[in-house]
């Protein structure tokens, strides 16, 4: 299954704000080891938001994957499907 991830935060809880670093890398890093594959990833720096489209066949894949930014992201997720 497909899945649309919207991760935002607010610019206090910004990672790269606080820490200077950006954690996506490392998240994205974790998919294999997850059982996610990554379809893509975009974001929008000045919204604080990432746009990630996720595949998955367990949704506790998907939380374990999403595990890492809890602390700093709100998540939404919206199953998705191909329109073309």
């Amino acid at each position: 299954m497909l899945f649309h991830v919207t991760l935002d935060h607010t610019p206090e809880l910004c990672p790269i704000v606080t820490s200077g670093s950006n954690p996506m890398p490392q998240v994205i890093a974790r998919a294999g080891d997850t059982g996610v594959n990554v379809v893509s990833v975009f974001g929008a720096k000045p919204q604080h938001c990432v746009y990630l489209v996720l595949e998955i066949d367990d949704v506790a894949k998907l939380n374990d994957f999403l595990d890492p930014v809890l602390g700093w992201a709100k998540c939404d997720i919206t199953p998705v499907a191909s329109m073309i």
